[in-house]
């Protein structure tokens, strides 16, 4: 495979006019050569940015080459893409297909500048255009090509630098009243102590994951008072009444159905048991 310069960035979805691109460091040219517009992976194992050359690079962080780095150049930082996830950029396609809506891309072995519709591997990307729907019918025409949105958790900007994939973490020793923002945290509880939802109206799907970090009781007080807990077999759990564990390790994944707190995930220790009391 050979590639060559081009500017793969069409647009974006939210507005931007241009791409957003940072600084990433290369390998001096007279190692490896990279061209504009190569899909790139920040190797981990040697701390440089290189052009793609397996499909199992999606394994590291994504971004695209925005200058050439050439044979004769330094080591240096060069300028690289971003992978936000409204941009939108077209890629060649491995072969032609009939690439629908949300279908799913890979990268594509030994070349960089190409994606392989693959709607059940690893889709580093997703297809967003729809110009080749058909006016008349349900036949769907064939593309070489595909304009895409890539997967935020490929991509470096996403993944290394705006870290979305943190959990929010909470560590309390004492009782709390967890507040709406804390939708989605992991409370880790260190002494005994009731963990208690906000009092607030919560939308269908609000959740909190609560673990036991010290063999202490862990107790759970379910609001609104008309409220209870779907866990252990109860359907639900009296209104009001909490639940607790007592083991170092013990956990519960609670989520708001609009009626009851439902225990998506839970575990308990050495005493085998939640207790609903």
């Amino acid at each position: 495979m050979t590639a060559v310069n081009k500017s793969p960035w069409l647009r974006n979805l939210s507005g931007a006019v241009v791409p957003l691109t940072f600084p990433g460091k290369v390998q001096a040219g007279s190692s490896a050569t990279i061209k504009s517009g190569e899909l790139c992976t920040f190797d981990e194992t040697t701390g440089y940015w290189i052009a793609v050359n397996a499909v199992a690079d999606y394994r590291y962080s994504l971004a695209i080459a925005n200058e050439e780095q050439k044979a004769a150049d330094l080591e240096r930082y060069m300028e690289f893409v971003a992978l936000r996830p409204d941009d939108v950029f077209e890629f060649a396609l491995d072969a032609s297909a009939q690439i629908a809506l949300g279908d799913g891309l890979t990268l594509t072995a030994s070349d960089s500048q190409k994606l392989t519709r693959d709607i059940d591997g690893s889709c580093v990307a997703f297809s967003i255009d729809g110009s080749n729907y058909p006016e008349v019918g349900t036949t769907i025409a064939s593309r070489t090509y595909g304009q895409v949105v890539f997967n935020p958790v490929y991509s470096y900007w996403c993944q290394r630098v705006l870290k979305n994939n943190l959990k929010k973490v909470i560590s309390t020793a004492s009782s709390i009243t967890l507040k709406i923002e804390d939708c989605g945290a992991v409370v880790l509880v260190t002494n005994t102590a009731t963990i208690t939802p906000p009092e607030a109206t919560l939308p269908i799907g609000w959740n909190v994951k609560l673990v036991d970090c010290a063999d202490v009781v862990m107790t759970f007080d379910p609001k609104p008072d008309t409220a209870g807990v779907i866990i252990k077999g109860s359907a639900p759990h009296t209104a009001g009444n909490t639940i607790s564990v007592t083991d170092a390790g013990d956990f519960m994944e609670l989520l708001w159905d609009g009626t009851n707190w439902v225990a998506v995930n839970s575990i308990s220790g050495a005493d085998g048991d939640i207790t609903l009391t």
